[in-house]
């Protein structure tokens, strides 16, 4: 119940019906009760909440120089951490139904071209007697000729831990036909999780903050790999 305190036109505190009197700084205000909002918190609601909140949480691991990096072009009306959340969205995997981003056939992000980038294996590995993850792709002599002494940029997933990294290459193209290179894998998971990579760019001098002469709006979809078969090795 709402008590007046200066008269029937001085302020009261409380609430009175639909109407809720308070002060502020000597000031005598009203405001009036929120409107109910109807969230019964269906299953399937819950569900498409969890859904999102998972791709946010992807989209959040990366920096705003790396968004830059995988988003050369931004878009009119939507942020660049906005349009990877709507990428990694599209075409979920659902599981026992469960909704999620489906990172192990997710193949490209961003909207710079990959039309002419070879598929990426990612796997851990022992060298020398240390845990690695291993990239390594296949190339064709004319892709070998165009991109010799360039350094990749590889996206990887951490399909088992939900995580999103960009790794830069440590070893350039080289002329045989099989290219890649190794990184401690201690930050980027463990020996048995599952991991799915793809490359993004190739440039002799490329770092995060890169794309700046690319015009490129929507990033050319690329054929998913079998789940079976996998990439070629």
């Amino acid at each position: 119940m709402g008590k007046i305190k200066q008269g029937i036109l001085g302020g009261f505190k409380g609430k009175v019906g639909t109407v809720i009197g308070a002060s502020w700084n000597g000031i005598a205000y009203m405001r009036g009760l929120p409107q109910s909002v109807k969230n019964p918190k269906t299953p399937a609601q819950q569900a498409q909440r969890d859904f999102f909140r998972e791709v946010q949480d992807l989209a959040g691991q990366l920096s705003h120089e790396q968004l830059i990096f995988l988003f050369p072009e931004s878009v009119q009306g939507m942020s660049r951490r906005n349009l990877l959340v709507k990428q990694l969205a599209d075409e979920p995997l659902i599981a026992e139904g469960v909704k999620h981003a489906d990172l192990g056939n997710i193949t490209s992000l961003g909207n710079a071209p990959t039309a002419d980038l070879p598929d990426v294996s990612v796997s851990t590995d022992v060298v020398e007697g240390s845990d690695v993850l291993k990239m390594k792709w296949n190339t064709d002599n004319d892709w070998r000729s165009s991109h010799a002494n360039e350094y990749p940029t590889i996206c990887v997933f951490n399909v088992t831990q939900r995580k999103i990294f960009l790794v830069n290459s440590t070893t350039v193209v080289g002329a045989s036909g099989v290219t890649g290179f190794n990184v401690p894998l201690a930050a980027y998971g463990e020996a048995t999780d599952t991991f799915n990579g793809f490359m993004l760019s190739t440039g002799s001098t490329m770092c995060l903050v890169g794309f700046g002469t690319l015009g490129v709006v929507t990033r050319p979809a690329r054929q998913k790999r079998n789940p079976r078969t996998g990439p070629n090795h």
